[in-house]
């Protein structure tokens, strides 16, 4: 079999033929396709080269919470911290109890040192009889004088319940505010006595002889 000397052999690819799929057209290029999600990583520090580290920051410190009631001080920071807080009171469990019995008893003698003003007449007869100095006839002051005694002895029981109670609210000892108005009552209470003797001019005339 003899060649065609007309036939023109076919011309080589310059390009390798790839081993898989086909080869795209002369001219054309591939674009990436544009991520718009992505993150682009962070431009590096100035001065930041092989072996410098850059300058870390401090943490930030959170303001302290502003707390209602304290006035603003110009001219000092603020501190940070706890927040204040009021110390507690310790108070002894017997206090309570001791107070209660306290302020009873106070109230019994408060009873009795009203009944006893009331009943002065009474008493002053009983020493007139036992003096031999006849019957007593008490004076115009008498009466308005132990009237004020009685009331002044109970309103210092009042007072001591009131501050007594008030303390114990507070959890603060109180049983000492009944001991105090039970000597201030005491003292009231013969100051009125003695007072109401020395006005009756009979009994003084027999005082100074004795």
């Amino acid at each position: 079999m003899t060649e065609n000397p007309d036939s023109i052999p076919p011309a080589k690819e310059p390009r390798p033929r790839p081993q898989y799929g086909e080869l795209a057209p002369e001219g054309w290029t591939w674009q990436p396709p544009q991520d718009q999600d992505r993150v682009d990583a962070p431009a590096p520090t100035v001065g930041a080269g092989a072996g410098v580290h850059p300058t870390a920051q401090p943490p930030a410190v959170p303001a302290p919470p502003f707390q209602t009631g304290q006035p603003f001080q110009t001219g000092q920071p603020f501190q940070t911290g706890q927040p204040h807080q009021p110390s507690s009171r310790t108070v002894p469990r017997w206090d309570r109890p001791l107070t209660i019995g306290l302020l009873t008893v106070g109230l019994l003698a408060t009873l009795y040192g009203a009944f006893s003003l009331g009943a002065l007449p009474d008493a002053m007869q009983l020493i007139y009889t036992q003096q031999g100095l006849g019957t007593y006839t008490s004076g115009a002051s008498i009466g308005p004088l132990t009237s004020v005694g009685a009331i002044a002895v109970v309103f210092i029981w009042l007072a001591a319940a009131a501050v007594s109670v008030r303390l114990l609210l507070r959890r603060r000892r109180a049983f000492y505010v009944s001991l105090i108005a039970g000597a201030v009552s005491t003292v009231t209470m013969f100051a009125f006595m003695l007072a109401a003797m020395l006005n009756d001019p009979t009994l003084i005339e027999f005082l100074s002889r004795q």
